[in-house]
């Protein structure tokens, strides 16, 4: 994240200010001492113009034309009135409402598209489990949506099932 940020000349200020968390909330997930929630990946991933795949694998160098796409991009999100409408951008309570409801809604998509990819392979819970080496109630809570799927996890049955992570969070 830190080197796709200052290959674009961006501080972490500037970059927190178009994707909505606060600075030490950015820096703990470019040190990796925070979990980056997939609703900031997806953030991440459109305004930069990458796949969400580049967060989680080798991806080529972006080439110096894509500053310019990234500059009109956020310029483009400020403008997108109807996007922000029903977020207060000065009360952090709204904010926080607002990328609940974006998890929450990546999170069942994925928690969906996991049970999918299993039925699809004839896998057993116990065998994706065994895979991802967790008990098998734990991985029943993912496709149930008891337990938060986290990034480890997502990028670990993208390998699995030798697919990209965007085919699960997208």
């Amino acid at each position: 994240m830190a080197e796709l940020r200052t290959k674009f000349n961006l501080s972490q200020k500037e970059l927190c200010q178009v994707i909505g968390v606060n600075r030490n909330t950015y820096k703990d997930y470019e040190i990796g001492t925070r979990t980056i929630p997939f609703q900031v990946i997806r953030d991440l991933a459109n305004f930069y113009k990458v796949s969400y795949n580049y967060f989680f694998e080798d991806m080529p160098d972006l080439t110096p034309k894509e500053h310019v796409r990234l500059l009109n991009y956020s310029l483009a999100v400020s403008g997108d009135k109807q996007k922000y409408l029903t977020i207060d951008v000065r009360n952090p309570k709204s904010i926080k409402k607002h990328f609940d409801k974006e998890q929450n809604k990546i999170q069942s998509i994925a928690r969906i598209r996991i049970k999918k990819l299993r039925l699809d392979n004839n896998k057993t819970q116990e065998e994706i489990a065994k895979y991802l080496g967790v008990v098998k109630s734990t991985y029943s809570k993912y496709e149930s949506g008891k337990r938060k799927l986290n990034n480890d996890i997502v990028k670990k049955l993208a390998d699995y099932y030798d697919i990209k992570v965007s085919d699960i969070i997208d």
